[in-house]
């Protein structure tokens, strides 16, 4: 019996040290990836836009945005305790399309973020109507977002757009409710 686990050992010699070290360096890989994937980079400068301003970004120009609370919501399921907050981006793309990802309503005080929640609310999807950035249009647009906040998130707010390759350009609209 000794001779066989002798003879495994001796095998093996080779691939358990790499096993050893492998899967760490694995591991490693692997969370690092889903953690870049999930927190980004912190090398992305964000640019803060001046209210009423407009600024040229990731090949479009953006801006200005516009804001407030809807106060006529019948019809829309709006939770007791919520307010809608709706923000306009009018993006115009150079040459082609630009991508972004979805815009986030950031409430500068506190740092608490909303997404959009245009078909929880029971509004329809309306192509004219987006509610994030696409590629293929290369006609401007404007962006609709529709954001569902507590009545106590009193604002300023930002409205904060990442758009371009790898959406390495972060932008904030300022908003008031």
């Amino acid at each position: 019996m000794g001779g066989l686990m002798a003879g495994w050992w001796r095998t093996n010699r080779l691939a358990l040290p790499a096993a050893i070290v492998l899967i760490p360096l694995t591991f490693g890989a692997l969370t690092w990836n889903e953690w870049n994937e999930a927190y980004g980079p912190s090398s992305h400068p964000v640019r803060i836009v001046d209210d009423g301003e407009t600024v040229h970004a990731a090949g479009a120009t953006w801006g200005p945005a516009r804001g407030g609370e809807l106060k006529d919501v019948t019809g829309l399921d709006v939770p007791r305790g919520a307010i809608v907050l709706a923000a306009g981006v009018p993006v115009a793309p150079d040459d082609e399309g630009v991508g972004c990802d979805w815009p986030v309503l950031i409430e500068q005080g506190t740092g608490r973020q909303w997404e959009p929640m245009r078909t929880e609310i029971g509004l329809d999807f309306d192509p004219t109507e987006p509610e994030s950035c696409s590629t293929s249009d290369v006609e401007p647009y404007e962006l609709i977002l529709p954001y569902v906040i507590p009545e106590d998130a009193t604002g300023p707010f930002w409205v904060e757009i990442a758009a371009g390759d790898g959406y390495a350009t972060v932008m904030r609209f300022p908003i008031e409710r």
